[in-house]
């Protein structure tokens, strides 16, 4: 545009005013704990198929891994009780990531091969699964696309994807207080600022945390009225 300007091609400076529009942080979900726990223990009653999914969401959630990631681990990739396996995304990286009580649980369960599917069927089927366990209370978002703001109201379920797993994984350590550079370490990430757009506290979080820091000792404090 400054070219077809400069070459009287135009006269029209308003471009000039245009700013890159930076990507917009949604406020996408993640999981508890506790929640991930009610997952993982919830039973199926012989439909397999949910239960499968069930099982490599609940392995991504306590690994940290990207679905392309932790849905191929296979017994060669275990060295010393860690899952130690070369990025996907970025082959340069590789990722050493130590075993827990879950994800050990979950491996020794189908003898070290993990069920294959699709990340396709999985984003379909995972929502099966959490409407099953019973998330299904609307919850709003909120985006951005140029000026406007778009609330969009849907169940919870709806809103879950494989790359919910990586999200809660980072949340739930987060809230325990671990070091980002230990969490980084799993996850691989470099960048604190990709890091940080994963960590999403719920509401119940945010309020424990608020009172956590001001929280009034009732013995001491007296309530005084103003008249």
């Amino acid at each position: 545009m400054y070219w077809a300007l400069e070459n009287s091609y135009t006269y029209k400076t308003d471009f000039k005013g245009f700013k890159n529009i930076r990507k917009e942080i949604t406020d996408e979900v993640a999981l508890t704990m506790e929640q991930v726990t009610e997952i993982f223990n919830y039973d199926f009653v012989n439909n397999s198929r949910l239960e499968k999914v069930r099982d490599l969401f609940v392995f991504g959630c306590v690994t940290g891994m990207r679905y392309s990631n932790y849905s191929i681990v296979k017994k060669s990739d275990i060295a010393n009780n860690f899952i130690k396996v070369r990025d996907e995304k970025n082959n340069k990286k590789v990722l050493s990531i130590p075993l827990n009580d879950y994800s050990n649980f979950i491996l020794k369960k189908y003898d070290y091969k993990l069920p294959k599917i699709t990340n396709q069927k999985f984003n379909d089927y995972i929502k099966e699964v959490i409407e099953k366990v019973g998330y299904t209370d609307d919850i709003k978002k909120t985006y951005k696309i140029g000026r406007d703001i778009i609330e969009t109201i849907s169940p919870f379920y709806e809103r879950v994807s494989s790359h919910t797993a990586r999200r809660s994984f980072i949340t739930i350590m987060k809230n325990k207080k671990i070091p980002d550079k230990v969490i980084m370490s799993y996850t691989g990430h470099k960048s604190l600022e990709v890091f940080n757009q994963y960590y999403k506290p719920n509401k119940d979080e945010k309020v424990g945390f608020m009172q956590s820091v001001f929280k009034m000792n009732t013995n001491t404090t007296k309530l005084k009225k103003v008249d």
